[in-house]
């Protein structure tokens, strides 16, 4: 490594670091503020609204890092540029390419974290920040230390889709449960019991009726016992603790979506939200590549407009990115195309601008 390297570098992870503090402080400060009232009419301990903010942090560095790599990189090269450093630079023969590379390169190490970050850390992060919200703070009842599962929904397989007021992990019993049976999307049947519970062997249904959704009406066959042999999901199925799609990891999240194909429901929201774990975390190298190109301007940059420039490019590319999630879970374009459409757009515009940058 070069000395002008360790001396883009130095600058560039230095301001990193103080933009991360600087938006973790605004992000925490603001969230407060707008949480105030649940945390006072709850009587919240300090303690608890600290521990509650300490493992919601690494959700908040992922979603602010490619802000603070952008205004990093935008202030370190636009600091050399106003002093006629990366003039000097250019002179020597080294091009802006080369003078931005490490910060470039360390882009990509952070957009690695990040990803390492989502998959790892974020999601059970948040099911603690959460837990502490709604059970500490709030007071709430805390699900997974009861033998009870309230409000069941589970998706099973083979098209069929599990309701049921509550579930009793001890006893492998259903209150009301409503089986729903769908094939290619289409709804065929519908079983209701006042109860359901596992005999050993298989599911016996009590005091319900089973409805078959025909072309040519609707058939209603009521029952006052039934043997549910060919269900294939078992009590261990459950009574385990489900995660919300939004809180799990990829491979997770693919096994869900595999499921859930098979069960012949809709996929294409949750495609999209599995791409995206990849595609976000790349968005601070194109940051840097735009905040490299756009520094290199003959006009020397103030503070104020490298952080004018800062705001406006990340609510572009936000803005760009919610559009093409939005019709990405709407089926309107591939979901694979909807996770990546802000980065595929960004990309060009960063690579183009600082190949301009370059000559």
């Amino acid at each position: 490594m070069r000395i002008h390297d360790k001396y883009v570098l130095g600058d560039f992870w230095r301001n990193l670091a103080i933009g991360l503090l600087a938006f973790t402080i605004i992000y925490v400060t603001v969230d407060v503020t707008d949480q105030i009232n649940i945390y006072i009419d709850n009587h919240a301990q300090p303690a608890d609204v600290i521990l509650y903010y300490t493992y919601k942090i690494p959700w908040i560095l992922v979603l602010i890092m490619p802000v603070s790599v952008l205004l990093a990189t935008v202030f370190s090269l636009g600091r050399l540029s106003k002093q006629n450093e990366l003039t000097a630079f250019i002179s020597s023969g080294t091009s802006l390419a080369r003078v931005a590379s490490p910060i470039i390169v360390s882009a990509l190490l952070v957009s690695l974290i990040v990803m390492a970050f989502g998959e790892f850390i974020i999601p059970d992060a948040n099911r603690k920040s959460l837990g502490i919200k709604h059970v500490r703070i709030k007071g709430e009842k805390e699900e997974g230390d009861s033998r009870y599962r309230s409000n069941v929904h589970y998706q099973g397989e083979h098209g069929r889709t599990y309701y049921a007021e509550s579930y009793d992990v001890m006893l492998k019993a259903f209150t009301n449960p409503i089986v729903y049976e769908y094939q290619g999307g289409t709804l065929r049947r519908r079983t209701d019991a006042k109860k359901a519970f596992w005999d050993g062997a298989e599911w016996m249904f009590v005091n319900g009726a089973v409805r078959e959704f025909l072309e040519q009406g609707e058939k209603v066959a009521p029952f006052a016992k039934l043997a549910m042999r060919d269900l294939p999901e078992r009590p261990e199925d459950f009574a385990r603790e489900e995660i919300a799609p939004e809180e799990m990891n990829s491979r997770q999240l693919t096994a869900y979506i595999d499921k859930l194909a098979r069960s012949g429901g809709p996929v294409d929201k949750y495609r999209v939200d599995l791409y995206f774990k990849f595609s976000f975390p790349f968005t601070s190298f194109i940051f840097a590549m735009i905040g490299a190109a756009l520094s290199s301007a003959k006009r020397k940059p103030s503070m104020a407009t490298g952080f004018g420039l800062t705001l406006f490019i990340s609510f572009t590319y936000y803005g760009v990115m919610r559009i093409g999630l939005g019709l990405g879970h709407s089926g309107a374009i591939d979901s694979l195309f909807g996770a990546w459409m802000g980065n595929i757009i960004f990309v060009v515009i960063g690579g183009s601008l600082l190949y301009r940058a370059n000559q």
